[in-house]
């Protein structure tokens, strides 16, 4: 980068260079979820936990980056070895960004974090993995139970109608109440057949053919693949809105993202709900 700002210098001196920059920067700002600057304290110098990742959405030029304004952050994966991270080590070993020390890495279900404290973190970032677990509402109670008085709860969840899942119908409020009331397990299958009827496998070139998908689709609960549940934003309001959470933004953004951020309120006041949505 250095070695094309002296080339570009020296071709068409400052005014070529700054031109340069303030195009870069406007790209970038584009790419830049409009709700982000407005959140920014939420995260500013504090301490966080990611569930899966590290991810690219989060970094400096993603579409919501945390990680460079981020204090300290943590992290959660399933498993040692993912389809997504490759080999993953326990302990002091999550790196986020070069310029800030590594978090603690944990392996341990999202859905069951019971070896990590209640009320510790200042916020909980998630990249597209609610729609991965089968019983979200169970992940969310865990996730938010982490999160400080005030804490902030980052989603980023697929739109439907972006993705392999278009035509798939959206998950309704009811169906996750009942999976959360029955207590629906990590290696529970309900949604198979509907999964491999309905998937598009023209939208998602990496699941290879029917045959290949429908053999990763039988050992899903050791790559977590299957997306069980299919999300629209007006789902992803009420869900949020159902576990008690404050919503702070609500974006649709490309390629495929819905973006909510939400605040966890005090225990003894109601929630109350003032939405950027763009």
């Amino acid at each position: 980068m250095v070695k094309k700002i002296i080339h570009i210098f020296r071709a068409r001196g400052l005014a070529g260079v700054t031109r340069v920059i303030l195009l870069r920067l406007r790209k970038l700002l584009a790419r830049r979820a409009k709700s982000f600057q407005a959140c920014e304290s939420l995260f500013f110098g504090k301490t966080g936990m990611e569930i899966g990742g590290p991810s690219q959405v989060f970094t400096k030029s993603g579409i919501f980056p945390v990680y460079p304004v981020a204090g300290h952050l943590d992290n959660c994966n399933f498993g040692d070895n993912t389809v997504w991270e490759g080999g993953i080590k326990q302990g002091q070993t999550f790196q986020f960004d070069r310029k800030k020390p590594t978090g603690q890495q944990y392996i341990v279900e999202a859905t069951a974090m019971g070896c990590l404290s209640s009320g510790v973190y200042d916020f909980v970032l998630s990249s597209h993995v609610l729609e991965h677990t089968t019983n979200p509402i169970l992940a969310l109670s865990e996730w938010i139970r982490l999160l400080k008085n005030h804490g902030a709860l980052v989603l980023l969840l697929p739109h439907k109608d972006k993705t392999f899942d278009h035509r798939r119908p959206v998950t309704t409020m009811e169906h996750l109440i009942d999976d959360y009331k029955a207590r629906t397990a990590e290696g529970d299958l309900t949604h198979m057949p509907e999964i491999l009827a309905l998937h598009d496998l023209e939208r998602d070139p990496e699941a290879g053919d029917m045959a290949a998908f429908q053999t990763r689709s039988m050992h899903n609960f050791e790559n977590r693949c299957l997306h069980h549940h299919v999300f629209d934003t007006a789902l992803a309001i009420s869900l949020v809105e159902y576990m008690g959470m404050q919503i702070q933004a609500v974006e649709e953004l490309p390629p495929f993202h819905i973006l909510v951020v939400a605040q966890k309120p005090d225990e003894d006041k109601p929630p109350h709900n003032s939405v950027i949505m763009s």
